[in-house]
């Protein structure tokens, strides 16, 4: 009983510290939830807090693609300043009379006010790297979709994972509620018998022994189904006080999955949004490469200036003046010690690095997908021994329970094939859940989770 009991609460636990989705939709305490499988994934791929910050992470890429092609349209900058000179600097200058003589003068150059406005115009006309950026720009729009692909996908496998655990518990404590049943009718047949003589004190103790037992797994069964719902309520976004149903159960999952077709030879690294990012990413270094070597380009700029100045001792009588300027600007890279030449260098290192790097990606998700294939099938075969098991454990305990109810069979030998049937059924249970998550893992590892 106690291993039961162990492999019960790991049930839960083992799963419940991977679970790292965070909750987002609003939701009345009150409101019930009725959700299928698909349904909950469904629902967590929309409103979950991971892809909606991936979601914003798109949108601010797109700003940023406007961002960089702004720098080659038209840009306008104004500005204008008011003093009040509270203390004019006064100059000495050498004044020659006719005389012959010289002395100096002091004399102040300037007026109590002044003020200005202008506005300057910038164009850019040429610079090899603004093109470049332009296009490194959609390519990162790119970059954040594959990500926001990733982390739903990431977030789907989460939401599963929950799910499953929470009808894993819901599926203990109807098992553990049904022996419970069961061995209080035992008791209370036992105790009767023992009232007429029948039976000895022992065999009642037997029997109590097995009906707090039973109770145990009940108790810990219902706080198991608490934090399994809660991790899933957590995960798909919904507020831990609201009740959720669950509409499907692990006997109606199971069975697309054991008929499921699982062809080794059906992979395609393509589909897989890893590859998609690997691939992306030896793109933006592509153009870096590029981009450290339009550093080479002369740069090209026109610009217009206009600017209204006023000055005077008096606001009522100012002084006007104006001025504007139109030309270009020309910036030609000379020489840096082979500073630009090692950049390129760099950047076509990391180039080499970005290609291995998705060399690896591929060789690596054609791992994961033999293993998760063959785990699968694996599991599958597990499966099927537990379930002949279970069956098996099923029929020594009901045979040795009616043994005992006409006296053929003692309490100790009940106590213990009712010990092994619990055991066989956690352990077919634990068995429908592995199935279920390696087929998780297959779906993902094919790139249609």
């Amino acid at each position: 009983m106690n291993r039961a009991r162990k492999v019960l609460k790991s049930l839960v636990t083992g799963i419940f510290f991977s679970i790292a989705l965070m909750p987002v939709k609003a939701q009345q305490p009150n409101d019930t939830l009725s959700v299928s499988f698909n349904e909950a994934l469904s629902y967590a791929t929309q409103n979950a807090y991971m892809s909606k910050s991936a979601g914003y992470d798109v949108e601010a890429a797109k700003k940023q693609v406007w961002e960089y092609l702004a720098r080659g349209f038209p840009q306008l900058n104004m500005s204008g300043g008011l003093n009040d000179n509270l203390s004019i600097q006064e100059n000495v200058i050498s004044m020659e009379f006719p005389d012959g003589h010289t002395e100096q003068i002091k004399i102040q150059f300037g007026s109590q006010y002044s003020w200005n406005i202008g506005g300057r115009v910038d164009q850019l006309i040429f610079d090899g790297s603004y093109i470049l950026g332009v296009k490194a720009s959609k390519i990162f729009v790119e970059m954040s979709r594959k990500k926001k692909e990733k982390t739903e996908i990431d977030v789907r496998e989460n939401v599963a994972r929950a799910y499953l655990v929470a009808l894993v518990a819901k599926k203990n404590l109807d098992v553990f509620k049904k022996n419970l049943k069961v061995n209080e009718q035992t008791l209370k047949e036992t105790e009767s018998l023992f009232k007429n003589g029948f039976r000895e004190e022992l065999d009642v103790d037997q029997i109590r022994l097995m009906v707090n037992n039973s109770k145990k797994l009940v108790l810990e069964a219902q706080r198991q189904m608490l934090v399994a719902k809660a991790v899933l309520k957590f995960a798909m976004g919904v507020k831990i006080d609201s009740p959720i149903i669950l509409n499907d159960n692990l006997d109606n999952l199971i069975v697309p999955v054991l008929s499921e077709n699982v062809d080794q030879n059906s992979f395609v690294v393509e589909n897989i949004v890893d590859y998609n990012i690997s691939e992306t990413q030896e793109k933006i270094q592509k153009i870096k490469v590029k981009n450290e070597q339009a550093q080479y380009y002369p740069k090209l700029n026109a610009f217009y200036n206009y600017t209204h100045f006023e000055y005077g001792d008096k606001f009522n009588s100012m002084n006007t003046s104006a001025g504007q300027a139109i030309g270009l600007t020309l910036t030609m890279p000379i020489f840096t010690s082979g500073k630009r030449h090692a950049t390129v260098q760099k950047e076509q290192m990391n180039l080499l690095k970005a290609q291995t790097q998705k060399t690896m990606t591929e060789q690596n998700l054609r791992r994961e997908f033999l293993v998760a294939s063959t785990n699968l099938l694996n599991a599958r075969e597990t499966y099927k021994n537990d379930k002949f098991g279970e069956d098996v454990a099923k029929r020594i305990y009901d045979k040795t329970r009616i043994k005992f109810k006409n006296g053929l069979s003692t309490s100790t030998e009940l106590s213990q094939n009712e010990g092994q049937y619990i055991q066989s059924q956690i352990s077919f249970i634990q068995t429908t859940l592995n199935v279920l998550d390696a087929f998780i893992q297959y779906r993902k590892a094919l790139g249609n989770l």
